[in-house]
């Protein structure tokens, strides 16, 4: 782990008990906490003599030490003038308790603002009181740490740096929590580039702008990765103290102006032990790959990631292309590896001359001239590669889709949860498409409500048999295993459920080889129910040669249609359907149904933006390099093809026994039955 950098985490929200807190931490291998809550009182609340009788003692039982005091400094409104008064005192009292302890960090506020008031009219006030905290820390050589966080005066970035510049204090720096600035609704990069040189200690919490959940430390939007990147890498030195929010713990009530159950809402399943175990657990992976980062390209000087691909195909040889060209900044192309001899001869008139060309990927992935792995290859191998490079240390992008059965690929999603360190990546590169983006955004923002139905007719993938018969494996259970939902579709299988969730029940009807001399799925109509109770049907084919392409949203606040995947129509209703339900008269609806006052109940937004292929896959290398450079998310992490494969098996597995099925499906039982295919396959061959 990272010598200069040490965890600690608010030990109260693994439990009120503070023996159970300092067990669970030493059990955990943490040798800080930073102490807020003690056997249900607030820490503040405790006497120095209780400290030196009770609390300091069980610290040394337990080899624990403190990273910083959980105080509420500052957590009273700028008006409250008695409140401010008592806070005076308080703080007295804890800097003499952070020195007892040897702590050196105090966390504070900056004060409630008076509800509905511009806090600018409080800006001198907030600096005056802020002032008269940071001599009372002087004194007693303790530096006070600013939290930003929502309701208090330095709740945004800009505020935050105007209070930091005017107090000017050693003793007075900033603390910043990711998950704060994201239900602030502000970019967690930009406020960390505006306030880095303020910044002595982290607060590990993390969360989505969509419904103000706090989530598990790098699944959310707070750029936790990408951020301490930077900070290690620019010489940070100190705490990255957790701070989960995962459950609701027993302190939290003092802590909120809102009701804490607004705020965050209990994940099933979870206790205080668990969810903490889970955060740390989480944390070290972050800190392991910013290690291995930094420890494989170096501080400063960050070098190009050096790539090999697997398979130099019609989809390959243009990843190959690009780059070879440089488009992808931070990469090198170094290695290519197909089977075909002629591509040997491509590789030696189309792409550098450094480039080496390998027969056998094993040779590839052994001889030390790659750092990532791309994989081109027909889908069966996909997760068998990338299995291999994963067990060499390889960062591993894969092309779409996963794999051919989800056993398989979760056989590879587990290695490489097993291996953190390593950045593992689909090509998904429609997941880089502004439009798709732009309406996954709508959907998480809650703009068109909760989801009642989802259609997506996505029926432009014609071939001609010509297509079919240029090559062996092309439409054969045994070459790709499958048809439309196999070779064209995956993309839309993934943005569906990357947009609208997935499914938890799939009922489908498939047409196999029906206007085409082939074996596999060339026609499907799939419906899906999702656990809300809302539904959804998926309709493809490829001997449409006047293809339809039309996604639907229906929310119970708006809908999203898009067509052609270019040219989007938003509409946002002004109060949900529910609520219409309730209110209308029988007039009303006698109105709406002339026509009188529709326009009146929605808003309209259209946009258009025309497809780039080519550009999408590029942005996908671009964010997979960063991701191994710079700790950037990843816009679609490898773990994640296994949900659009999950789509797919089900739909055979359905059309095959004539039944619905429920979602975790028996992949055994899908594995046989493709497996039987394959086998008749082999035998009328």
């Amino acid at each position: 782990m990272l010598e200069n950098i040490k965890i600690s985490g608010f030990s109260d929200e693994i439990s009120s008990d503070f023996d159970t807190q300092l067990q669970t931490v030493t059990e955990l291998g943490m040798e800080y906490i930073s102490i807020r809550g003690v056997n249900e009182k607030n820490f503040s609340e405790y006497s120095i003599d209780e400290l030196k009788t009770y609390i300091k003692p069980k610290l040394e039982e337990y080899k624990v030490k403190v990273s910083s005091i959980g105080s509420p400094i500052g957590k009273v409104f700028i008006d409250d003038e008695e409140g401010f008064n008592k806070q005076v005192d308080l703080l007295e009292k804890l800097c003499e308790m952070a020195s007892i302890l040897e702590c050196k960090y105090i966390r504070m506020f900056s004060f409630y603002m008076p509800k509905g008031k511009n806090p600018d009219d409080y800006r001198d006030e907030v600096i005056k009181k802020l002032n008269i905290f940071t001599e009372i820390a002087k004194k007693h050589n303790i530096i006070l740490l600013h939290e930003n966080e929502k309701d208090i005066y330095g709740d945004i970035s800009s505020r935050c740096l105007d209070i930091l510049k005017s107090v000017n204090s050693d003793n007075f720096k900033a603390i910043f929590d990711f998950a704060n600035f994201v239900q602030c609704m502000e970019n967690t990069k930009e406020c960390y580039e505006l306030l880095k040189e303020y910044i002595v200690y982290y607060h590990i919490k993390d969360a989505n702008k969509r419904d103000n959940q706090n989530v598990v430390c790098a699944t959310g939007e707070g750029k936790i990765e990408e951020i301490l990147t930077d900070a290690i890498k620019n010489g940070y030195k100190g705490f990255v103290t957790m701070e989960p929010h995962l459950v609701i713990f027993d302190s939290l009530k003092d802590l909120e102006l809102e009701d804490v159950n607004e705020i965050i809402k209990e994940d099933k399943g979870l206790d205080g032990k668990s969810a903490y175990a889970l955060q740390y657990k989480s944390l070290v992976n972050i800190l392991g790959k910013i290690e291995f980062r930094l420890n494989k390209f170096g501080g400063d000087d960050m070098k190009q990631v050096r790539f090999g691909i697997v398979g130099i195909g019609q989809m390959g040889g243009s990843h190959a292309s690009w780059l070879a060209e440089g488009k992808v900044a931070g990469a090198k192309l170094t290695a290519v590896c197909d089977i075909n001899p002629a591509k040997k001869e491509w590789a030696n008139e189309k792409l550098p001359k450094d480039v080496k060309f390998f027969d056998n990927y094993i040779d590839m992935l052994d001889s030390k001239e790659i750092d990532a792995v791309l994989i081109a290859t027909p889908h069966y191998d996909h997760p068998v590669i990338a299995i291999e490079a994963l067990n060499r240390d390889l960062h591993t992008l894969v092309e779409k889709p996963a794999g051919v059965y989800t056993k398989k690929i979760r056989e590879m999603n587990e290695l490489a949860e097993s291996k953190p360190h390593l950045v593992f990546g689909m090509m998904f590169n429609q997941r880089t498409n502004p439009l798709y983006q732009r309406i996954k955004e709508i959907v998480d923002n809650g703009e068109i409500g909760e989801i009642r139905r989802t259609n997506w007719i996505i029926t432009t993938w014609w071939r001609p048999q010509a297509y079919y018969d240029m090559s062996d494996w092309r439409a054969t259970w045994s070459g790709e295993g499958g048809g439309v939902l196999a070779n064209q579709a995956p993309h839309q299988l993934d943005l569906w459920q990357w947009i609208c969730g997935m499914p938890t029940k799939v009922r489908a009807n498939l047409q196999f080889g029906s206007h085409r001399n082939i074996a596999v799925e060339d026609d499907v109509t799939a419906f899906v129910e999702y656990e809300n109770g809302a539904t959804g049907t998926f309709i493809t084919c490829t001997h449409d040669i006047l293809g339809t392409d039309r996604f639907e949203i229906h929310g119970d606040k708006g809908k999203i249609v898009v067509e052609g995947s270019k040219k989007v129509t938003v509409k946002r209703m002004k109060e949900s359907e529910n609520e219409l339900n309730k209110r209308l008269t029988f007039a009303d609806v006698a109105n709406l149904f002339r026509g009188e006052g529709m326009g009146d109940l929605f808003e309209v937004e259209e946009f258009e933006i025309p497809d780039q292929w080519g550009v999408q896959h590029i942005n996908v290398m671009i964010n997979f390099t960063e991701a191994i450079l710079e700790g950037k998310k990843l816009l679609a992490p490898g773990t994640d093809g296994i949900n659009g494969v999950i789509l797919s098996n089900a739909m055979h597995l359905s059309s095959w026994t004539g039944k619905d099925i429920e979602l975790p499906f028996d992949e055994d039982l899908y594995l046989e039955e493709l497996n039987k295919r394959r086998e008749a396959e082999k035998a009328n061959a």
